[in-house]
């Protein structure tokens, strides 16, 4: 690999000739500017990268698939990965690398606290229960843009509160009954039947209320 990039090197070096096309040594410039001691000193910085560089790429040649190529410098090891060396470095009891667990893990529990999804939820669900007035204005666009601002967070946090229900199945059924009359809600808007808009709106309410209920 070395030798490659050397090859490379002298292929993309300038030559210089003369008009009989002999070439003739190349002349080092004597200006203050490019002294011999820099013109050394850069080769001597070019010879080491293009060793580390070619000792790097023989190295991920030579890896196995799937695995990464070692680079050492200055003692650290494994650049390629951020782990340290050790434990486990995914799942519950992950310790990123490192052999063995100090104190309790800061994370335990906490797909069980839901008291951030909970006021979410219920900031939502109070915003879907002002829309009336708008449905008797008939302000079709705030209905339904009001229905899209909540929809992302609201369902989030139900989707939360549905994991540590102690009645999955039942929280889950009154979801996604809540959502399919929102749908049906929108449409009504959408086609701006004020009769079929409050018709479907009471139902949204209704299928909210059993929904909060569960949780």
């Amino acid at each position: 690999m070395l030798a490659a990039l050397s090859l490379s090197a002298v292929a993309f070096a300038p030559s210089c000739t003369t008009p009989t096309g002999v070439s003739r040594p190349a002349i080092h410039s004597s200006s203050p500017m490019m002294s011999a001691e820099d013109v050394s000193r850069r080769q001597l910085f070019a010879r080491a990268g293009a060793a580390i560089f070619g000792a790097a790429m023989a190295e991920s040649a030579s890896a196995k698939a799937g695995q990464f190529g070692k680079i050492g410098i200055f003692g650290m090891e494994d650049m390629s990965s951020p782990y340290v060396p050790g434990g486990p470095k995914s799942g519950p009891e992950s310790t990123y690398g490192y052999a063995k667990t100090a104190g309790e893990f800061l994370a335990n529990g906490y797909a069980a606290d839901v008291s951030r999804e909970k006021a979410l939820f219920d900031e939502s669900a109070r915003r879907f229960k002002t829309l009336q007035p708008k449905i008797d204005s008939k302000t079709w666009w705030f209905v339904r843009d009001e229905l899209r601002v909540q929809a992302y967070s609201m369902r989030e946090s139900m989707l939360a509160l549905n994991k540590v229900n102690s009645d999955p199945a039942a929280v889950g059924k009154a979801y996604k009954k809540f959502w399919s009359e929102v749908e049906s809600f929108d449409l009504a808007c959408k086609k701006k039947e004020q009769a079929l808009a409050n018709k479907e709106y009471q139902d949204v309410l209704s299928a909210l209320d059993a929904y909060s209920k569960l949780v």
